[in-house]
């Protein structure tokens, strides 16, 4: 894993965009810590500046100088010289009081070096403030900033210190995370380029987490089960057109090939050619319903999902099918609760239940009771498809609803084999769970839908 994939990953610059939120934040606190503490000191001592300077000035207006000079030796024998500073002096700089002189004549605010209570013989700053007396002498008023600039340093080393230290565990968690998450990424990068290669069994290794690679891992391999089965589908499904399609081929030649030998009529040709027509008919209809298989499971008919009202639909199916029950000896009956409603495709429903119904019908002897039912199973609605024939084998039930799958009993009769498989798709495109359960005697087929809003 060489460094420079390690910084190009995006892990690695969101744990930097981290960092220097980490150390904005430093900077808001040390900031905060700075204004209640050296800040709060600083008030306090230009405050304490501000108090002094007012009384000695107030002090000149009752006595003059003479009363300055007193009020200063008096409060440097107070503090004994070591925390407050004085200066008292005449015009042309002679130094009339005070431990601070002389200095060149300054209004206002002003720092200067001075021996401070700090070690011995060391200077520190002297934070004062100065005036011009009405008689032209000078007066300053100081304080001993030295604790105060000795918080300040302290706290300026510990911002330093402190972003030093965020910056390095930033880095490091910034290389701990891109490594951690490129090591992920080149696992699933392995797993894609296998199945890329053909590898359709292969998955996407999944750690157990329920983090984001967790999650993209289980929906990747959620797709990948979908593809293989679609593309085994495919397999099994070419498979099963070249060997279902081949007998009615082989017939359509065979037929064309007797006739071209032993034909000697027109009547004898026209009749071959209507049985080659039956064959090209039953082809094209095994294709049309592939095609209408595809187009199902392709999913693109949900945007014309709509409110079904299932009796309505029951309703049509028996008045289309009564005719042909009754010609061939069955009894078809219908048991629909009211205000049946569902979401969903009316015309592929419609197919469905037609395919239900006509299922039944071919593959069960005169006399049997085949039954429609739609009945209310907690917030959905199940449709039902039951007749007591002859029923389907346990060990078959399952095979139904694969392309050209026929039972044995079933397989005399006309038809492809993808009747079912159609029914299946479109309770999948539904999300309409089907099952295939014994009716004892007979087969029950139910679909199960859930109530539209």
């Amino acid at each position: 894993m060489r460094p420079t994939e390690l910084i190009r990953t995006a892990s690695f610059r969101i744990a930097l965009f981290y960092a220097a939120l980490f150390l904005a934040s430093v900077l808001v606190i040390f900031a905060v810590i700075y204004l209640a503490t050296a800040g709060d000191i600083a008030r306090q001592l230009s405050s304490s500046v501000e108090e002094d300077l007012t009384a000695l000035k107030a002090e000149y207006q009752f006595g003059g100088l003479d009363n300055v000079v007193a009020g200063i030796l008096s409060r440097m024998h107070a503090t004994q010289g070591r925390t407050a500073y004085y200066l008292l002096q005449t015009p042309d700089g002679r130094l009339l009081a005070g431990n601070a002189g002389p200095l060149p004549p300054k209004a206002g605010w002003t720092d200067f070096l001075a021996a401070t209570s700090g070690a011995p013989g060391a200077k520190g700053r002297v934070m004062a403030k100065a005036v011009v007396l009405p008689d032209g002498s000078y007066l300053l008023v100081g304080r001993d900033a030295t604790r105060l600039d000795e918080l300040e340093h302290r706290i300026i080393q510990a911002f330093l210190w402190g972003s030093v230290a965020t910056l390095i565990l930033a880095g490091f968690g910034a290389v701990l995370m891109s490594m951690v998450s490129l090591r992920r990424v080149e696992a699933i990068t392995r797993a894609t380029e296998e199945i890329m290669s053909g590898n359709l069994a292969r998955r996407i290794p999944d750690a157990g987490g329920r983090d984001e690679f967790g999650r993209l891992a289980m929906q990747v391999n959620l797709m990948l089960d979908r593809i293989e089965a679609l593309m085994n589908g495919l397999k099994q499904v070419s498979s099963d057109i070249a060997h279902d399609l081949k007998t009615p081929m082989t017939r359509l030649r065979h037929g064309l090939e007797l006739t071209r030998h032993k034909a000697d009529s027109v009547e004898a040709y026209q009749a071959a050619v209507d049985r080659a027509i039956a064959e090209c008919d039953l082809t094209l209809r095994s294709f049309d319903a592939l095609l209408r298989i595809a187009q199902i499971e392709a999913g693109t008919r949900r945007s014309g999902f709509r409110p079904v009202d299932l009796p309505g639909l029951v309703e049509t199916i028996l008045e289309a099918y009564q005719p042909v029950a009754e010609e061939s000896g069955h009894l078809l009956t219908a048991a629909v609760a009211e205000g049946t409603v569902v979401r969903g495709d009316q015309d592929l429903l419609t197919q469905m239940l037609a395919n239900l119904v006509e299922n039944a019908l071919k593959h069960t002897p005169a006399g049997t009771r085949i039954a429609v039912m739609v009945t209310p199973d907690n917030d959905r609605w199940t449709l039902c498809v039951a007749d007591n024939g002859p029923g389907v084998s346990a060990d078959e039930r399952d095979n139904l609803f694969q392309r050209f799958y026929r039972t044995e009993a079933g397989r005399a009769a006309p038809g492809s084999g993808l009747g079912l498989s159609l029914v299946a798709a479109v309770a999948q495109l539904h999300d309409a769970p089907i099952e295939i359960s014994d009716n004892e005697p007979g087969l029950k087929i139910c679909v199960s839908f859930a109530a539209a809003e």
